[in-house]
């Protein structure tokens, strides 16, 4: 066993590619890919949606294995302390987690809660026997706590794409799948999904560009023009020597199932998965929505090379 869990930490504001780098990355030995794992005590447990194998995540071996590891039994695995728990770890107080005094007041509050944590995924490493973890849960205040975990050690890819994109994305209805009933993703508006872009892309470089050799920013638009040079950059982050990598050419990638606990419903795509950018925000955008986003992205956008106008 490592002294030190790694985690491979993905974040950035959703719609952004995180799904397929999760799942891509969960097809290499030593490699768990875990999806969101925020969300591992309320969708998963709680609400016992679909694993990424297609078993409900109560009824997944490699979950109940990982759960009677750190819990003795599924039943015993705290959900309600720790959704309710997670209050403390809402996006409302990411702006405390930036001075350090008031971060260790925040961090004193959340004592349970990280030792919680720690026991996951301690467990889930021990269980699976995987050199790293990625968690895709993407937000970034989530991933600040992470890090302040004695047993973990954390390497963050900060994935964004062009914010006109991701707000189209937002805008449209999709279906989740994991629940045993109809259920839709929310959706913003051009507005919101704007705001939330430049939060959190701003406060996941505030909290880790300085430290170059555990953080790397990597556009969608760049993974997606070169998906298996991006992964190989990945995996330097991370320490990984040569592995095989599951591309069948330039832009095909051959995916198995994961045991991801959350995130878009791309996560079960399995079979050979042909990597595109999905432009189709360039015909079908509603150009108000667009100014909009270009307005209240502002020049945010071009520092990372996204020239809105």
């Amino acid at each position: 066993m490592q002294d030190k869990v790694k985690v491979l930490y993905i974040a950035g504001f959703g719609r952004s590619g995180s799904t397929i780098l999760d799942n891509i990355l969960g097809q290499l030995d030593g490699v768990f890919s875990g999806g969101e794992l925020r969300s591992l005590w309320y969708h998963g447990l709680t609400g016992n949606i679909l694993c990424g194998c297609g078993e409900r995540f109560r009824e997944c071996p490699v979950w109940e294995r990982v759960l009677t590891t750190a819990y003795s039994s599924v039943e015993n695995a705290p959900a309600e302390e720790m959704v309710r728990l997670s209050a403390g770890a809402r996006s409302r107080h990411l702006p405390l987690m930036l001075l350090p005094r008031s971060r260790e007041r925040v961090l004193s509050g959340l004592g349970a809660y990280r030792e919680h944590l720690s026991t996951m995924y301690r467990a889930i490493q021990t269980t699976t026997g995987c050199d790293v973890i990625v968690d895709s849960s993407k937000v970034p205040l989530y991933g600040r706590i992470l890090q302040t975990l004695p047993e973990v050690e954390l390497s963050v890819v900060h994935l964004m794409r062009d914010p006109r994109a991701v707000a189209y994305s937002w805008l449209r209805k999709k279906s989740l799948p994991d629940w045993g009933h109809q259920q839709y993703m929310p959706t913003y508006g051009p507005i919101q999904s704007a705001l939330n872009w430049d939060l959190c892309n701003v406060a996941s470089e505030l909290f880790w560009r300085r430290r170059p050799d555990k953080y790397l920013l990597l556009r969608y638009e760049d993974f997606i023009a070169d998906p298996r040079g991006s992964v190989r950059t990945v995996l330097d982050l991370v320490d990984i020597g040569p592995v095989e990598l599951p591309f069948t050419d330039a832009h095909t990638v051959q995916m198995g199932p994961s045991h991801s606990v959350s995130g878009n419903p791309s996560r079960f795509r399995t079979g050979t998965v042909e990597l595109r950018v999905d432009e189709r925000w360039k015909r079908k955008m509603p150009g108000a929505a667009r100014s909009l986003v270009s307005t209240f992205v502002g020049p945010l956008g071009k520092r990372y090379g996204y020239d809105l106008w």
